[in-house]
């Protein structure tokens, strides 16, 4: 198969981790980068950033439906406002021919349903984007495929080995909106791995919870644990796995050829901080081309595992604690330094 190779930058409007991590991977394996907002709010601001300092306006936006603090209809109606001629495109499970009318009128031009193929992906970028060449699928493609699957099973395993505890709290403490937000993320999320068991499962009880109305009954609660824990069960060896793979890369390269100069070197390692910051305030997935270089400082295992599960506001404190103490590190420093001459 011909793989269409394109240029241009792409904004993604997803709070969801695991859906991050897809899209913006399958978009750099076609040539474009991904800027990424985990709600409306921060799509808008990262929009009309662009247009008060001049930059080439999105190529394409991805906007997602659901999301905190501010949803995709609004968001996409208040961009579509601003007229910088970025095409919108809404992703979501929500697809009906109602709903899809409801995206026109909020100024999305089309719509990209979850889970879609990479096929459905070529098709709606080449309605928008046009290829500056083609590539032949390689072997290589379907083994970064099965390394993605992993990758997404990881955090999988990682984000909803605590999901029914939190579900239940927030029923139990009223907080409806935010039960039927964890049941919606799941849904999306075993969908994209292809349980359709536990999304079945998990969207009953997203319906179950709509209009911040609790009607869910011991029965659907019983039949989403059960679910949700075979699937658990089932992934736990290979995120297992895939954790020991790690832990044993980082043995290696601890044991290796590591440049000295980075663990010791504060003025390059400060540098590489604020490169750092700079990407992941404006939700640069190129942030991860960084890691490498991260894993010859030590103690960036922590920062370098949210960044490559897309938390990049978790990323961002991390990172924001780790380059303080360097600075107040150097600066003690140079005043024993100082106070010994």
């Amino acid at each position: 198969m011909n793989t269409p190779v394109f240029e241009g930058e792409i904004l993604l409007c997803e709070d969801n981790s695991m859906n991050r991590e897809l899209i913006s991977e399958r978009l750099a394996r076609l040539g474009l980068k991904t800027i990424t907002a985990g709600n409306g709010t921060e799509g808008i601001e990262k929009v009309k950033y662009r247009m008060q300092n001049g930059i080439k306006p999105f190529d394409l936006i991805f906007m997602d439906i659901f999301m905190p603090v501010m949803g995709g209809l609004e968001a996409a109606a208040e961009i579509s406002r601003l007229n910088t001629g970025t095409v919108i495109i809404a992703i979501t499970s929500n697809s009906t021919p109602a709903e899809r009318e409801q995206y026109v009128l909020h100024g999305m031009s089309d719509c990209l349903s979850k889970p879609f193929t990479l096929q459905e992906l070529f098709d709606c970028l080449l309605k928008y984007l046009t290829p500056v060449s083609h590539s032949k699928e390689k072997k290589a493609d379907t083994q970064d495929e099965e390394k993605l699957k992993i990758k997404l099973i990881h955090n999988f395993v990682r984000s909803n080995k605590d999901f029914f505890n939190e579900f239940t709290e927030a029923i139990d403490g009223g907080d409806i909106k935010r039960a039927h937000r964890l049941a919606h993320t799941l849904t999306s999320n075993a969908g994209l791995l292809g349980k359709t068991l536990l999304q079945k499962a998990a969207e009953d009880a997203e319906n179950l919870l709509q209009n911040e109305e609790n009607h869910l009954n011991s029965s659907a609660m019983n039949v989403l644990k059960t679910e949700l824990d075979a699937v658990l069960d089932e992934f736990a060896p290979i995120a297992a796995s895939e954790i020991e793979s790690e832990d044993s890369d980082a043995g290696v390269k601890s044991a290796g050829d590591i440049p000295e100069p980075m663990f010791f070197d504060e003025g390059k390692t400060l540098a590489l901080f604020e490169e750092l910051e700079d990407l992941l305030d404006g939700g640069d997935v190129q942030c991860l081309d960084l890691i490498d270089r991260l894993r010859l400082i030590s103690g960036t295992g922590e920062l370098i595992r949210q960044i490559e599960y897309f938390e990049f506001d978790g990323a961002m404190k991390t990172l924001v604690q780790k380059k303080n103490d360097l600075i107040m590190k150097t600066k003690s420093r140079k005043e024993q330094e100082g106070l010994h001459d």
